[in-house]
């Protein structure tokens, strides 16, 4: 368009027939107009086309799909120098993986090219791995964790030995992280169980290394109650989730509540409970404003008690979760018993049982647990009483767990109100027979005496039977044949053997199971009673100054103690206070109102003539004396 132009003059019917030799020299001109048009046009296209593939890089690189490519081909790079030997490059991925403030775009990157180059993280990249399992990746932003989570089951699923190490560091984040909130806590855990069940669907086998990382993992007992309870309840999470599990995490479970168990003091904690209950009252009457104490006293209903003790908060938060986690397992939505998953929480309870409670001594709440589980169904009271008459009868078993055998026995048929007459009188028809054929094969040897050490498990059974006999006396005499029922039981010749039981039983047990017995006229030992109060056996005293050759009181369904989770308990239990009265054992009134969470039943005293008119008897009645005495007193 430029009519100065040397090309201007030409036609185009001429330039088309110019000379080929004749082109050079007259479109000369033309020609290099066009380069410098062409070079122009192309500079300024190629300068937009930079930017707009800078733009979209910086954008790609953190959408994974460039970006991933590049850092991909760095780590690879550096990957195959390190093979050669060169290793400064793959030292500085490493170093920069390891920093502790590292951005989260810049983390973002790292993980699209590792997932990249996935199939380089051989064994020979251990270090490089280690450093991304080291990433603190739980409580960052949605995109990066979810980077994270693509880049886990990347790496698991191209290498299957990676699993454990990467469990672990899963597992470590099990532990609440108290410089965050609850809120962050419980979006970090979520991600974790969810990084955990990716991995072991596609490595099955794995599941064999969470209990060893759930041990080298479990909290020492002095942590804080939030550490313990958010153990627990992720252990739970992945009990509910891979069932082949809930053997092993309820070992370990029963084995962690078991240190917090006997860590506590009964005696203390009663004391305790007892103190807190009194000042309570004690503000109660100071309270002067009524509207202001109506206020305080529905926000206290409302919040769950609180355990005095700090020891006890954290067993009573842990009991109270895996309570739940039971009876939410044992259900359906309608409240209907799912028989397969009770069963599974049963038996794994049972073999923790077994192998953790059972040889523990001093546990008062742990074992609840299984209380409860039994409550479910009649299939579970009778596995769980097979059980420890299986422990009980093994002459091949240690003799002091048999003896804790027969502890539970008794205290778990006292104590279990679900549990029916049937299986009451078939746990007394056991004890009955098996003590009679022990007698039957002693009490003619010349060591038939009262011996704890030789026939230690032989008392037990026979202290079983009375406590048993205690608590259940009443809807045994209510049966058709109660009565003859007991007779045949053949309580007289246990009690009046040359292994003389009630010397060795407790004293408590004894007056209470006398005072039961007389009443009905099933067996009258008083007089053995008071023969053995002064007989004196050929034995040291023990350093605590208790008789050594008398049992110990350990009966492991005492009352419960914990507040917040005692709820489960309410209607499965059988209080002293509800046979107290029918076993005619008057007591003076603070003794009456006294808890029974310091004994099972209130303190033994010595009979008087008022506490023996229920009885038909008086202090000069010829079965209250004793040979060679006129006169008793019972002052």
């Amino acid at each position: 368009h430029d009519p100065e132009a040397p090309w201007s003059r030409y036609s185009i019917a001429e330039v088309k027939n110019v000379n080929r030799s004749d082109s050079k020299s007259a479109f000369w001109p033309l020609f290099r107009h066009l380069k410098v048009l062409h070079f122009n046009f192309v500079l300024a296209n190629l300068f937009s086309v930079l930017v707009v593939a800078l733009r979209r890089f910086d954008k790609d690189m953190s959408s994974g799909q460039h970006g991933a490519v590049i850092a991909g081909r760095i780590i690879a790079e550096a990957i195959r120098k390190k093979a050669t030997g060169d290793s400064s490059e793959y030292d500085v991925i490493v170093k920069d993986l390891c920093a502790q403030e590292l951005p989260s775009i810049q983390l973002q990157r790292w993980l699209q090219g590792l997932c990249y180059c996935i199939s380089s993280l051989s064994r020979g990249c251990d270090k490089l791995v280690g450093a991304t399992l080291q990433l603190l990746w739980a409580h960052r932003d949605e995109k990066t964790a979810n980077q994270y989570l693509e880049y886990l089951d990347d790496l698991v699923g191209a290498h299957a030995e990676y699993l454990s190490p990467c469990a672990y560091m899963l597992i470590k984040l099990f532990i609440y992280d108290e410089s965050y909130g609850p809120s962050e806590n419980q979006v970090a855990f979520q991600r974790v169980h969810t990084a955990l069940n990716h991995g072991l669907e596609l490595v099955p086998a794995g599941i064999r290394c969470i209990k060893q990382h759930l041990i080298s993992v479990c909290p020492y007992k002095g942590k804080s109650a939030e550490i313990q309870e958010y153990f627990i309840l992720n252990c739970l999470e992945v009990a509910g989730n891979h069932p082949a599990l809930m053997v092993d995490i309820f070992e370990i479970l029963t084995e962690h509540l078991i240190k917090l168990d006997v860590d506590l003091s009964r005696d203390d904690l009663v004391t305790e409970l007892e103190a807190a209950e009194s000042e309570a009252d004690t503000q109660f009457q100071l309270e002067l404003d009524p509207e202001e104490d109506c206020g305080m006293s529905a926000e206290a209903a409302a919040a769950p008690p609180v355990m005095p003790n700090v020891g006890a908060q954290k067993l009573d938060v842990c009991m109270e979760h895996i309570l739940m986690f039971a009876r939410k397992h044992c259900h359906d939505a309608n409240g209907e018993v799912c028989l397969d998953g009770a069963t599974l929480i049963f038996q794994a309870m049972c073999k923790a049982f077994d192998k953790v409670l059972l040889p523990t001594h001093g546990t008062s709440h742990v074992q609840f647990i299984l209380f409860s589980l039994c409550a479910v169904d009649q299939s579970f009271v009778e596995g769980f009483l097979h059980l420890l008459w299986s422990k009980a009868e093994d002459f091949n078993t240690p003799a002091i767990l048999r003896q804790a055998a027969l502890a539970y026995m008794a205290s778990f048929v006292a104590r279990a109100k679900y549990m029916p007459i049937g299986t009451v009188t078939l746990s007394l028809n056991i004890l009955s027979k098996w003590i009679l054929q022990y007698i039957s094969q002693h009490d003619g040897s010349a060591k038939s005496i009262p011996d704890t050490a030789a026939h230690g498990v032989f008392f037990s059974a026979c202290q079983a039977l009375l406590y048993i006999f205690i608590f259940r006396h009443k809807e045994l005499l209510e049966m058709e044949d109660g009565h003859s029922y007991l007779q045949r039981l053949n309580f007289q010749r246990i009690v009046s053997c040359r292994l003389n039981p009630l010397k060795v039983c407790l004293s408590t047990i004894v007056e209470v199971f006398a005072g039961i017995t007389c009443k009905h006229e099933i067996v009258f030992c008083f007089t053995i009673v008071e023969r053995n109060r002064r007989i004196v056996l050929p034995s040291g005293t023990s350093s605590h100054g208790k008789d050594p050759m008398q049992l110990g009181s350990f009966f492991p369904f005492d009352p419960y103690l914990l507040q917040r989770s005692a709820s489960h308990f309410e209607n499965l239990y059988v209080h002293w206070k509800d046979v107290a009265a029918d076993a005619f054992i008057v007591a003076a009134d603070d003794e009456a109102n006294e808890s029974e969470a310091a004994m099972p039943f209130p303190a033994p005293t010595p009979p008087t003539e008022h506490s023996l008119i229920g009885l038909n008897l008086t202090p000069l009645s010829p079965m209250c004396l004793s040979p060679g005495f006129d006169k008793l007193s019972f002052s």
